[in-house]
């Protein structure tokens, strides 16, 4: 049970802090801009996606705790959460230096007119922006925490959410020296682990549920159940260089300041 809930706390603190910094990047691009009614717009488009967020992962972990009803649905959540966080990977691998000169390309594409067309623009920007992060959160969450409940489980996501904001806030105010970039494209990467995982974990369901024919050899087959059930390899791997990439920043932060990576 322990991996599991560190799992979330992992999970909460990675995903959580990319969100939070694109909330900062989002709201410290519009204050340049000094539109109030993009403001208001961005505000909105966060609170709804937060909310939707919640809400849709409430129901679907609703349904996936229901086991009794055969393999389908934890073979759905594992693939979709597998090809989730995989293009989330590849892009922020791609664009995640330039995470923050990204977004503010997009918010000054808005024109300032009166109309109402670039304010909704601006809200379906930010809304989808902060709700694929949640997704990805909500489907990792549940793919690696199935089962898992009571106040140890949301006491670790908590955790997470609240480091994530503690970083990205120290981020902000300079008070740290992490490359953001760096610290988002290795961290995306050591996902990769728990996407090896999650195929381990889709091919148990898709045997027992019989969508796939039974391995011919028992070694394999051993070897994905071993991998599912009693011991998950590549998802213990992924936390441990979670763990080492987070040493490796703070340390290097240690006595060092940088300016403020969102300065309005």
């Amino acid at each position: 049970m322990f991996e599991k809930i560190f799992n979330q706390f992992v999970i909460c603190f990675r995903e959580g802090t990319e969100a939070s910094l694109v909330i900062m990047a989002v709201m410290v691009a519009i204050k340049k801009r000094g539109d109030e009614r993009f403001r208001k717009a961005a505000l909105w488009g966060i609170g709804v996606a937060i909310a939707v967020c919640i809400y849709g992962g409430y129901k679907l972990g609703t349904i996936a705790l229901v086991t009794d009803e055969g393999h389908e649905i934890e073979l759905i959540l594992y693939l979709s959460a597998m090809i989730a966080v995989t293009f989330m990977v590849f892009w922020m691998m791609r664009t995640g230096k330039n995470l923050r000169t990204h977004i503010e390309q997009k918010v000054n594409a808005y024109t300032t007119d009166k109309k109402i067309l670039p304010v909704v623009g601006m809200f379906l920007f930010v809304f989808f922006m902060i709700a694929r992060e949640g997704f990805e959160t909500m489907l990792l969450l549940i793919s690696f925490g199935s089962g898992i409940g009571g106040h140890y489980y949301v006491s670790a996501m908590l955790l997470g959410i609240a480091a994530a904001v503690a970083l990205s806030y120290a981020l902000s105010k300079g008070l740290i020296k992490v490359h953001i970039g760096k610290f988002l494209q290795q961290t995306a990467f050591v996902l990769m682990f728990f996407v090896i995982q999650l195929a381990f974990d889709s091919l148990h369901e898709a045997y027992e549920g019989h969508f796939l024919a039974e391995p011919s050899s028992q070694w394999w087959a051993n070897f994905v159940d071993y991998v599912h059930d009693n011991t998950p390899i590549f998802s213990y791997i992924a936390l441990g260089l979670f763990a080492v990439i987070i040493i490796y920043h703070l340390i290097g932060s240690i006595g060092k300041r940088r300016p403020p990576q969102f300065q309005n």
